[in-house]
């Protein structure tokens, strides 16, 4: 785009994750020693903010946050990663999202989530970023904030003809009206199947999926398929697209960075499958760095890899 960035506007959640491991779950009323606590910057709304901004976006950030120190810790945050914060409404009397996860030495984990202050994001915070959503060349949603404040984004970028990402996850129900606004669906396996009403052990590949999806909704579909890369079906289109290899350390947010990278990709104009393919790569990346918003690839690195792999298949 000659220098231009692409103007992504992201809708979404912001929440703080806290991990501790211990040896086993406690059982009730019951307390057991624990290790290796830590506090991280989470949310799928952040971390596609954040993949948006690193991979070479113009990202304008829509969320919401208390009035605590989590919420100063988030605006400071996204301040340093270069995403517009006009956007990030503090709530008081609503505490910042927070996510509570045990690991046991098995590996299995216990989650509680306080989604808090995301599920006041309202129809008035949105009608405010009116005018940034039509001046953007992309609006990117998740599920993971008041349902009603995100159907009401999606109707303002369609009332402005500004094509929206729609990531659909975590999986809400949502009217079928409002899957059918957006210009492009972009869940997962499970997340597809639970749009189509299919038990989660469903046995249908990426192609069929994508093909029942487009069918049913009418809207350009990319399935995310993990390692096996993403299928991407629309009017014109029913194409595999193969991820890059990758040596798997951490897989947690890789699907928000591929988010955030096919948003920056089509923002720019890319082809869709020439924007799934960069998606892939970059998330491909995500996997090698544990953590998610460490693994969370910048544009340099992203653009060299690709090249390096043009080049040994020259």
């Amino acid at each position: 785009m000659d220098g231009v960035k692409a103007r992504i506007t992201i809708v979404g959640s912001y929440a703080v994750g806290m991990t501790i491991s211990c040896a086993r779950f406690p059982t009730e009323g019951e307390t057991v020693p624990g290790r290796n606590f830590h506090m991280l910057h989470g949310g799928k709304g952040s971390n596609q903010a954040i993949a948006v901004a690193r991979l070479g976006g113009a990202a304008d950030f829509g969320t919401a946050v208390g009035v605590d120190t989590f919420g100063d810790q988030a605006v400071a945050m996204l301040k340093d990663e270069g995403i517009g914060i006009d956007f990030v409404m503090r709530k008081p009397g609503h505490s910042t999202g927070v996510g509570l996860v045990m690991v046991s030495d098995r590996g299995s984990n216990e989650i509680v989530i306080d989604l808090g202050a995301n599920d006041a994001l309202s129809l008035a915070d949105i009608d405010a970023m009116q005018d940034t959503i039509a001046a953007s060349d992309l609006l990117l949603v998740q599920l993971e904030c008041n349902l009603d404040a995100v159907m009401r984004a999606i109707d303002l970028a369609a009332e402005s003809h500004v094509p929206v990402i729609l990531n659909p996850a975590p999986y809400r129900d949502l009217p079928a009206a409002t899957l059918a606004k957006a210009t492009y669906l972009t869940p997962n396996e499970t997340e597809a199947a639970a749009l189509l009403g299919l038990p989660q052990d469903s046995v249908l590949d990426g192609s069929e999926l994508a093909a029942r999806l487009f069918e049913r909704f009418g809207t350009t579909v990319v399935v995310t398929l993990g390692e096996k890369g993403a299928h991407v079906r629309s009017a014109d289109l029913d194409e595999a697209v193969p991820t890059y290899p990758a040596r798997c350390i951490d897989s947690t947010g890789s699907g928000d960075t591929f988010s955030g990278a096919l948003a920056v990709a089509l923002g720019e104009g890319r082809d869709l499958i020439a924007a799934v393919s960069f998606a892939n790569m970059a998330a491909s990346m995500s996997v090698e760095v544990e953590g998610v918003v460490e693994g969370i690839p910048h544009r340099a690195g992203v653009e060299a890899r690709l090249a390096q792999v043009s080049r040994s298949i020259k």
